[in-house]
């Protein structure tokens, strides 16, 4: 009788120390692969963009870069990056090279390539450099 009490006691230890370790794991996003930048957890990255399909968010600035995050499969955020290029001003959209983006610069002539990165199958990032901000659907230059 004993012996049954403790197999029972045992597979419900296990339960429990399963549905707390995966809790854990699913909080911590430590499933999530790692971030090409520093300074953000993946949780904050994570948290940034959850369930804002469609929509460019700002990460942090590292090394005189923006980093951005968006939440969408590659030809929206295409089509999103060039909005908002648009809305900036000052730039011309001129070609996509793989998951790359070419700008040109009304003023100087300058080209400005922003290169963009699968993070997972759902979340892409990219950077700016430090003079350019987008800002939540709508853009201006710092």
């Amino acid at each position: 009788m004993s012996k049954k009490y403790f197999i029972v006691f045992a597979i419900l230890m296990f339960a429990v120390l399963l549905f707390f370790l995966g809790n854990t794991i699913i909080k911590s996003r430590f499933y999530l692969p790692d971030l090409p930048v520093e300074g953000l957890t993946k949780k904050e990255a994570y948290e940034k963009i959850s369930n804002r399909h469609n929509d460019i968010r700002y990460l942090t600035n590292n090394d005189n870069f923006n980093w951005y995050i968006y939440q969408g499969s590659q030809e929206t955020f295409g089509n999103e990056l060039i909005k908002q290029f648009n809305t900036l001003g000052g730039f011309t959209f001129l070609e996509q090279i793989g998951s790359g983006y070419v700008f040109e610069s009304k003023g100087t002539g300058d080209k400005l390539i922003i290169e963009s990165q699968m993070w997972t199958a759902n979340y892409i990032i990219f950077k700016l450099p430090v003079e350019l901000r987008l800002e939540h659907g709508s853009s201006k230059m710092t």
